[in-house]
């Protein structure tokens, strides 16, 4: 038998060598298009460079990466598409694998159907997490039966969604994923991350393709996360997008029946009873509420856009709360330039202490590379913060340039300054743009509306 390779050394290695694990086979190599990690050793295998799969006539290749049409098309140039072994063949030799049939379709409470929804390839507890228990929860309290699937090296979860948080450990993944999905057949799962659950959600259905459910929830405008999702389109059911930008752009790109895709806006709980007092003089109080990191947040861009507020000699104030890799440069930058005072590092405040922080800004600001609808600038619009952000998913459709924000291209740090530093000189703009922004938020993001949304339309004949 020839030998066996993995095309893709990325992020979804670790899924596919799971896939492997659970099917009781091991490969050979990696190879990836990525000169730099040529020679490298992954999971105790080589990785080694497309040019030389020539030496192996015989191998099977499993495109492990979303990038599967190009790679596709590399491997029919090179003589190679016959040896490509796709995931629906896997997915048969992983129903084969599978124990006899364990379900009951009376272990359901009554309900038709289970929802199972995916927390389990989460990076903390984020915007996707609190979607996704938010939902949870709210599914819950109009009697559903929920299940919250998530990792157990996750941050424990808040006291409402413990008693429906499910653990699953990353030694066994595919293996118990699969048989919890079965014991709780028939069922529904809404796939946050496009991970080893949706993976086991599609063996399952293999299976039992009328009582397994799939509905992919597109978090991002990220054309990786569409191509990680739409991998395995012939699984899914329904695709939710969290943005109507999101939806029109998924449309375009892929061949999937119109008719199944929804959107909903965001839902914010608030404290509608708050009063807003705007502040007329003094420091403008700026709030940014993101996790640390370069990737898609380019909090890395954080120290130059406090350089320009410098540069204009603003009075303001900024609180930064969140955590990650970029946390240490911005300690490092702020105490270089001594600014005295005028920016507050807070760490990751949980999720009962937002509220509170987004009533103390004038301004929300978000200067991220992409996004699904930022959970935050709703939140932070939803107590009257004049938002200012980068041109990213979900923007556009809660804000109106100069009528109640300001939003800039991705990077225009320049842009950003000039925007807050308006707001700074005009304090009357704070109450006309906040109070429009409360009314918006209040108006579109009522949390019941977006659960019976989900009951009527999203599961509908499902639950």
């Amino acid at each position: 038998m020839g030998a066996f390779i993995l095309f893709g050394a990325g992020v979804y290695a670790k899924k596919y060598k799971a896939l492997l694990e659970y099917l009781k086979m091991d490969f050979d190599y990696f190879t990836d298009n990525d000169t730099a990690k040529w020679g490298m050793v992954l999971y105790e295998k080589k990785v080694i460079a497309p040019h030389e799969l020539k030496k192996f006539p015989d191998c099977s290749i499993i495109i492990s990466s979303t990038h599967e049409t190009a790679i596709r098309k590399q491997l029919a140039d090179m003589g190679m598409e016959k040896n490509i072994i796709g995931l629906d063949t896997l997915y048969a030799l992983c129903e084969k694998q599978m124990p006899e049939k364990v379900y009951n379709d009376t272990n359901t409470d009554g309900h038709h159907k289970t929802i199972l929804i995916d927390m389990y390839e989460g990076i903390g507890w984020g915007g996707t997490e609190l979607w996704a228990a938010n939902l949870a929860y709210g599914l819950k309290e109009t009697g559903c039966k929920v299940i919250l699937i998530g990792e157990r090296k996750q941050p424990p979860l808040e006291k409402k969604y413990e008693l429906m948080a499910e653990r699953i450990s990353e030694k066994e993944t595919i293996a118990e994923m699969t048989a919890l999905i079965e014991k709780n057949l028939p069922c529904v799962l809404v796939n946050n991350f496009a991970g080893c659950l949706f993976m086991a959600a599609s063996i399952v259905k293999k299976r039992h393709p009328d009582r397994v459910k799939i509905v992919s929830v597109i978090h991002n405008d990220n054309k990786s996360l569409f191509d990680a999702h739409m991998m395995m389109a012939g699984y899914i059911d329904k695709i939710f997008c969290v943005s109507s930008q999101i939806c029109r752009h998924m449309q375009m790109i892929y061949d999937f029946d119109l008719n199944l895709y929804y959107f909903k806006e965001q839902p914010v709980t608030l404290d509608n009873s708050w009063e807003r007092k705007y502040n007329k003089s003094g420091s403008l109080r700026i709030g940014y509420a993101a996790r640390l990191v370069r990737q898609q947040k380019r909090a890395d861009l954080i120290t130059d856009l406090i350089g320009r507020l410098e540069n204009k000699g603003l009075n303001y104030f900024m609180q930064i709360a969140g955590e990650g890799e970029c946390l240490p440069m911005i300690e490092r930058y702020l105490k270089e330039t001594k600014i005295p005072n005028r920016v507050q590092l807070l760490g990751r405040l949980p999720k009962s202490e937002m509220d509170s922080f987004w009533k103390g800004q004038d301004v929300f600001v978000n200067v991220s590379e992409y996004e699904g609808t930022s959970l935050s600038m709703l939140e932070a619009m939803g107590y009257g913060c004049v938002p200012v952000v980068t041109d990213v998913s979900g923007a556009g459709e809660f804000i109106e340039q100069e009528k109640n924000g300001c939003i800039c291209d991705v990077g225009d740090l320049e842009g950003i300054a000039g925007c807050i530093a308006e707001l700074a000189d005009n304090r009357e703009l704070l109450k006309i743009y906040g109070d429009r922004c409360r009314r918006i938020v209040q108006d579109r993001c009522n949390p019941d509306r977006y659960i019976q949304y989900w009951t009527e339309e999203v599961l509908g004949e499902w639950i």
